[in-house]
């Protein structure tokens, strides 16, 4: 019982981190686009054609083989913290213009336009700022995570149409699924950001208790060769046979971002956030399903397929109302 609780509450945790950046970039989106036109909403856009999109998927798996070059033959720290800096500053930058840019009422001039050195200056400086905070106080990655992500799929979901955003998740997920589960790559990945707590996820840990005949031989030996603990709390788990282990749940920022910019690039399809909250909804349904999955099978899942799943389930349901 209590090794459900917690993994309950490390799902229920990340699904809620979940559904607060898609909806907050959903709230920040509609301030931004208030008042403006299709033509202005169109001429945004940098990737309405598939040459774009392919653009895209490429740098993915560009940046992608670098870092793995890199984690493989540097052994040092400072490069990953000039990596994160960079790259949460540059994200988070797009996060605090929009939201300054809402706090100003005139969101579409202010954000696109001339947005003026100080509103700029102010969006960047808060942005280093939060990076500093975060090497500060490492505990506050989550946060860091969720503001990079906001920041990501805004920019993705001004710079794609539509149909162009939903055949870049799709190939998404494709990338997603062989990523962990042929080449594996991504979970090194994501093994790489959480030893050196990078914004490049959001996670959730906490000690679990599970059966000391589950563990490796290795893992057995690994776990008697270390000092043993005490307490009412440990006694019980001997007497039961269980052993105390850390259990982590992650979801990356591409996890977060992804769903995201395909719901910021639907409102320009009928200048309203209908379909948007639709996609949204199934993205919700999507993380439920990844989260489930991952509770029963506990081993790295590719998130994005889910996603994708969810969000064509809702998309469909949709439609079919609209057909009725």
């Amino acid at each position: 019982m209590a090794l459900r609780v917690i993994e309950h509450r490390q799902l229920l945790y990340i699904v809620a981190m979940f559904m607060i950046v898609q909806f907050l970039g959903l709230l920040l989106a509609s301030q931004i686009f208030s008042g403006a036109t299709y033509v202005q909403l169109s001429g945004a856009q940098i990737a309405s054609g598939y040459f774009g999109t392919l653009f895209y998927i490429g740098y993915i798996v560009v940046v992608s083989a670098v870092l793995l070059l890199i984690f493989k033959f540097y052994k040092g720290d400072v490069l990953f913290k000039v990596l994160e800096f960079v790259v949460v500053v540059v994200s988070a930058f797009v996060f605090f213009l929009a939201l300054y840019s809402a706090v100003l009422g005139n969101s579409y001039s202010a954000f696109f336009g001339n947005t003026g050195i100080y509103l700029a200056a102010a969006a960047a400086l808060s942005a280093v700022c939060l990076m500093i905070l975060k090497l500060l106080r490492p505990h506050l990655r989550n946060i860091t995570a969720m503001i990079s992500s906001v920041g990501v799929g805004l920019v993705l979901g001004i710079s794609f149409g539509f149909y162009m955003a939903l055949l870049f998740m799709f190939v998404l997920a494709i990338y997603d699924f062989v990523s962990v589960f042929i080449t594996k790559h991504m979970i090194a990945l994501g093994n790489m950001a959480i030893n050196y707590n990078m914004s490049l996820m959001i996670m959730a840990s906490e000690i679990e208790a599970v059966p000391k005949s589950s563990l490796s031989q290795k893992e057995q030996k690994e776990y008697s060769a270390q000092k043993a603990g005490s307490g009412e709390i440990y006694e019980a788990l001997k007497k039961n046979n269980l052993v105390p282990i850390s259990a982590r749940t992650a979801l990356g920022t591409g996890d977060l971002a992804t769903p995201l910019m395909l719901a910021v690039s639907a409102y320009k399809v009928d200048l309203n956030f209908g379909l948007s909250f639709v996609i949204t909804v199934g993205a919700v349904l999507g993380i439920l399903i990844t989260m489930y999955t991952l509770k029963r099978y506990k081993r790295p899942l590719p998130a994005i397929p889910f996603l994708l799943f969810g969000i064509l389930i809702s998309l469909g349901v949709y439609y079919l109302y609209l057909a009725l």
